[in-house]
């Protein structure tokens, strides 16, 4: 069984450039890559031609794993694909006044109930993966700056927080920065990538979890303790119940657990590649 399903007034642009059925989207060809894994990709996928063009990210999803499936059970008690699944979890993000990228469609194929591949289709996020942000601009900018934009991250995941959502896959790498509002003394951030987002999550352990990771992710290079510490400050708020020396630790703790998996080379890998544009 295979169905797409449209936001808004989308589904008439789409159908004006031959997209309508599922196999339309997920084996488009001139879709253009970004990344890649043995489950998922990711690439653009462009319509038109000239200043009239729009853009979108096709996030297709292949063969998904079981424990992906058993993951959408117990967060809506019934199985859902990998594709509805984040467009749900989008749309949610939207309603509590969230930034991400803006959900346009998304389809799936299933077989006795169960997801065999789906897709999600956003609009294009005119805005700056923060770490190519960093890479880029961050040295330049005033202590002040620096300082906004770090407590500006740690207020988002603490609203995430405030709605009981997870992010499990919270890094420097997965949030977006409008260069625009910095312009006018703003700081605008979008989360992306939300296949394994949480729901309902009122365990304070796995919300420390997405802190330490995020911790992990800034790199001491650009990040310093100092930094860190403004980090955990603004996390707190003037209403948290618990030291700040207590959280701190915690923290601290599951970034080392990170850092014994998993090496830092994110930043490295990414300044190649811009350095060859």
């Amino acid at each position: 069984m295979e169905n797409v399903v449209f936001a808004d007034s989308w589904q008439p642009v789409f159908a004006d450039f031959g997209l309508k059925s599922f196999d339309d989207f997920f084996d488009y060809r001139s879709r253009q890559p970004i990344e890649k894994n043995s489950r998922r990709d990711v690439a653009t996928l462009t319509l038109g031609d000239g200043p009239d063009c729009k853009v979108f990210f096709l996030k297709r999803f292949h063969h998904p794993h079981f424990k992906d499936m058993l993951f959408t059970l117990r967060n809506f008690g019934q199985f859902c694909s990998q594709g509805a699944y984040e467009w749900k979890n989008a749309n949610l993000l939207l309603e509590n006044g969230i930034e991400t990228y803006r959900p346009v469609c998304y389809g799936q194929q299933t077989k006795w109930g169960l997801e065999t591949k789906s897709f999600f289709v956003t609009e294009k996020l005119w805005s700056t993966s923060l770490l190519d942000f960093v890479l880029q601009r961050w040295l330049e900018l005033k202590r002040h700056q620096q300082e906004k934009i770090v407590a500006t991250i740690a207020k988002l995941i603490r609203r995430l927080h405030d709605h009981n959502i997870s992010l499990p896959d919270l890094f420097v790498w997965h949030i977006f920065i409008n260069e625009d509002s910095l312009n006018k003394d703003q700081c605008q951030l979008s989360l992306i990538d939300l296949h394994r987002m949480g729901r309902n999550v009122k365990n304070r352990n796995k919300k420390i979890k997405d802190l330490g990771k995020l911790y992990w992710s800034m790199s001491p290079e650009y990040f310093d303790d100092e930094l860190k510490d403004l980090f955990i400050c603004a996390y707190m708020g003037d209403n948290w119940t618990g030291s700040k020396a207590a959280l701190t630790r915690r923290i601290q703790r599951r970034a080392n657990v990170m850092a014994k998996r998993r090496k830092l080379h994110h930043y490295y890998q990414r300044a190649k590649i811009l350095s060859a544009r």
